[in-house]
């Protein structure tokens, strides 16, 4: 007799175990924006993973942007903007050099309809959506009423395009952008056998203990090569800011808290600025003590637009001599060591452990050789 049974989503699973740790978890605003926006999207983050539409997006949220997407330097947002139907049209064409198209958009809810028109009494142009078209029209600002017959058409290329729902929140959807493509590169379309039970930013607390905060976490399962690893995972996720020193105390505190967890930082921008570099490498020069038998204690991995806005998958997505040099990258781990080599300029992980090994051989010949003093009495 068949029993029917519902089974949990990863954000329950997660969450129950770290109650079972002593922690009562729930994602935090812009964690169940992302979650949201995923379900819009319907499961494909890869539609935004574009700076152009990223940029376009932003720009109909108020956002000031330059050509390329990114944010203009003392950005601040102002009111939406609506955009005509076919700039938005030709705009997504261009910048979406892949398998979607204009339509997904559109099927996805990304963009809602609307006519733009003077108002006849104040001469103020208003944007008003598709389902508030009437015969006789309000007009916000004078709170005029006037007849759509007569002034409607009087506007050429009047339907323009608002950004709808999830979509419509400034600042690259409070970062949920990023968070939604940093999870959806490490999915198993990163590696075919990766697997992954993730959640995105979510807030723990205990009592007499610190939060626990993370933009996102996920339990991994990969194999390769016959071998299987497994872990726990937090991402601190940036779109094009930078990184902070509370944001490496942060994934300092789960690295103490967690020992294994890989820590990822990711962000949209394509380098890192020196400070960052510094901060990043002393929290991966920690995390590389020798845990398990070829695995470090906290491994960072390290993932840029060079990697979450493209379709090609590392080391695709490198230029020439990064992907003839990281031609092996064959799980998550060897991922983490190969972008701390480019990104941090360290060596590898088994470099740095051969180079441990040597020096307690010579310490220990050292001991083992020195004369012995003789005993003074």
């Amino acid at each position: 007799m068949s029993e029917p049974r519902k089974v949990p989503s990863s954000e329950e699973v997660f969450f129950a175990w770290l109650a079972d740790h002593g922690w009562t978890a729930a994602l935090s605003p812009p964690g169940i924006l992302a979650k949201q926006i995923y379900k819009k999207l319907s499961g494909t983050p890869r539609l935004i993973a574009n700076k152009s539409t990223l940029g376009l997006i932003e720009h109909m949220n108020g956002g000031s942007v330059n050509r390329d997407g990114t944010p203009m330097r003392g950005n601040r947002i102002g009111g939406e903007r609506e955009i005509p139907v076919g700039t938005v049209k030709n705009m997504l064409k261009g910048s979406n050099k892949s398998s979607f198209r204009y339509d997904d958009f559109i099927e996805r809810g990304v963009f809602k309809l609307g006519w733009k028109t003077k108002c006849p009494n104040c001469q103020r142009s208003t944007w008003f959506a598709l389902p508030t078209l009437r015969e006789s029209m309000e007009c916000p600002k004078c709170l005029t009423s006037f007849a759509a017959a007569g002034n409607i058409e009087q506007t050429s290329n009047g339907w323009h395009y608002r950004t709808a729902g999830p979509f419509s929140v400034p600042n690259y959807a409070d970062g949920a952008f990023a968070v939604l493509l940093t999870l959806d590169f490490l999915g198993d379309q990163m590696f075919t056998l990766l697997r992954t039970t993730s959640v995105p930013s979510f807030v723990a607390t205990s009592p007499g203990k610190p939060n626990l905060e993370a933009d996102l976490a996920m339990f991994w399962k990969d194999s390769a090569y016959g071998e299987k690893t497994e872990g726990l995972l937090f991402g601190e996720c940036k779109t094009y800011g930078l990184f902070e020193a509370k944001d490496f105390e942060r994934m300092q505190y789960l690295a103490d808290s967690f020992p294994g967890a890989v820590l990822v930082f990711s962000t949209l921008r394509e380098s890192l600025t020196k400070k960052e570099i510094v901060a990043l490498t002393r929290l991966a020069k920690a995390g590389r003590k020798y845990w398990r038998p070829e695995r470090p204690i906290n491994p960072v991995l390290i993932l840029t637009g060079n990697e979450l806005l493209t379709a090609a998958h590392p080391p695709f997505c490198w230029d020439k001599s990064l992907h003839e040099r990281f031609s092996r990258i064959h799980d998550l781990l060897s991922l983490s060591d190969a972008t701390q080599q480019i990104y941090l300029n360290l060596p590898s992980w088994s470099e740095d452990w051969h180079k441990n090994r040597e020096k307690r051989r010579v310490r220990r010949e050292e001991r083992s050789t020195a004369p012995r003093q003789k005993d003074k009495r």
